[in-house]
């Protein structure tokens, strides 16, 4: 009864913390490109001199608009005719933050800090991409009852590749571009 049980060793205790951060760090990269949308979408519904709604249906446009920039196509279905509309064209320069953000995530991902390891470069990928397509699923749920929503297969394909491709951009640009 005097033993004393083993000790876990400095790379068990580190790990879960490593794992964990890792996710977080694709959760705040998705929440960043997100809320830029969303400030530059209030400050428009603020300075606009007639609203037609309240500031929900702008921050829903920002959803629509964060997952536009991804690929999603979505659908509006507020129109004059009464039909629902497509629309499908993303803006290049929309998708250029969300890419970066994606990118530089997992790129830190790959660098240890001082006192802590850093995932396998298949993990940091698994686990960043993970933590953004959390964010976004979230976006989707939320814009899905808007005037602008996305169409569910949009959302896989090419949504979630954007984010699968940035992130492993990330883990090759910090594997040192292997080839």
């Amino acid at each position: 009864m005097t033993e004393r049980s083993p000790l876990l060793s400095q790379d068990e205790r580190v790990r879960p913390v490593v794992l964990v951060s890792a996710v977080l760090r694709g959760a705040v990269a998705a929440g960043l490109g997100l809320g830029s949308l969303v400030v530059l979408a209030a400050a428009l519904w603020i300075s606009s001199p007639a609203p037609d709604s309240g500031p929900g249906e702008a921050f829903h446009a920002a959803a629509g608009l964060w997952l536009l920039a991804h690929g999603a196509e979505l659908v509006r279905t507020e129109t004059l005719t009464g039909a629902p509309a497509p629309m499908g064209v993303v803006p290049l320069l929309l998708s250029v933050l969300p890419v970066w953000l994606v990118h530089r995530a997992a790129r830190d991902v790959l660098e240890p800090e001082e006192g802590r390891g850093a995932p396998s470069p298949g993990g940091a990928f698994a686990l960043v991409t993970g933590g953004y397509l959390l964010v976004g699923g979230a976006v989707a749920l939320y814009a899905r009852g808007a005037s602008l929503s996305a169409r569910p297969l949009s959302l896989l394909f090419p949504g979630a590749l954007v984010a699968a491709g940035a992130a492993a951009a990330g883990v090759w640009t910090a594997c040192g571009r292997p080839l």
